[in-house]
């Protein structure tokens, strides 16, 4: 929890990080899709995957149609200490979570959030292969896009690309449930209408 105050304290915008509280921290640590990075004796990144209650009201499995909840885990969080970015860490611990649940065998879908305008976040989760299927508002109010990561089968638009600015969160709120967003490059990101299922 000290990495996660560290980091928090650390941002200019908070509304960025969506904290976590002990309790969830620890089921986390239970359910052991969990990876962390020691420099000297002192945890300078941590990313964790959780495996969300299959009844929860706000289950990220609707934005992307899925109605295999039980298939579905979340990559819930990552902590970067400030003095360790920049050194693709992020990306490298989550390449080790996602083979973790691939081995594990019980997941067809990794879900998650984040901010339109995280852009080390968005670029991270675009470079692990995950694509936006949804931009909404939750978390008390925070826009967030979700994401979804198909381990067994690809995830795929139709059409030619739309290039939208990541920060047109307007077209995002209004048509992001009918596309799936792929691919960020000089500030855009290739939308594609969404196949049938």
């Amino acid at each position: 929890m000290e990495l996660q105050d560290r980091v928090y304290e650390d941002l200019d915008d908070k509304e960025v990080l969506e904290t976590i509280g002990p309790e969830e921290f620890s089921e986390m640590i239970e359910q052991g899709f969990i990876i962390g990075m020691f420099t000297g004796g002192e945890l300078k990144a941590v990313r964790a995957m959780y495996i969300p209650p299959v009844d929860d009201p706000e289950h990220l499995a609707a934005d992307g149609g899925v109605e295999q909840r039980e298939e579905v885990i979340y990559s819930e969080i990552t902590f970067i200490h400030p003095d360790e970015r920049g050194q693709g860490l992020q990306t490298k611990l989550g390449r080790e979570l996602i083979k973790k649940v691939r081995d594990d065998g019980r997941f067809n879908y990794v879900f998650t959030t984040v901010m339109p305008t995280n852009l080390p976040s968005l670029k991270d989760k675009l470079r692990l292969g995950f694509k936006i299927v949804n931009t909404r508002y939750m978390y008390g109010g925070k826009l967030r896009h979700v994401l979804q990561l198909n381990l067994n089968h690809p995830l795929e638009g139709t059409g030619v690309a739309k290039k939208m600015n990541y920060d047109d969160t307007g077209w995002m709120l209004e048509h992001g449930s009918d596309h799936i967003g792929d691919n960020l490059e000089d500030s855009q990101i290739d939308y594609y209408l969404k196949g049938e299922a």
